[in-house]
């Protein structure tokens, strides 16, 4: 049980450190959100490529084109001897 609480402590003491450290990063690093929260971003950004060829996941081409299904048609049983 010693070792249980001795390994979560120290686990514990690494997520702290890796959280303070985070925010070190981002306050010296200049990562200022906009005046409503949002970080600003400009019309030149990159794109997301699937996107723009209509395959990414959630396109809003799928939503157009209908599903076209085939029926299934049952294989046919094999004689029993």
């Amino acid at each position: 049980m010693h070792r249980v609480r001795v390994g979560l402590i120290g686990l514990a003491w690494v997520f702290l450190l890796v959280m303070l450290a985070t925010t070190f990063v981002h306050v010296a690093g200049g990562d200022q959100p906009g005046a409503n929260g949002v970080a600003a971003t400009n019309d030149t950004a990159q794109k997301d490529p699937l996107a723009e060829l209509g395959v990414a996941p959630g396109s809003p081409d799928q939503a157009e084109q209908p599903v076209v299904t085939t029926p299934v048609k049952p294989r046919p049983r094999a004689a029993a001897h």
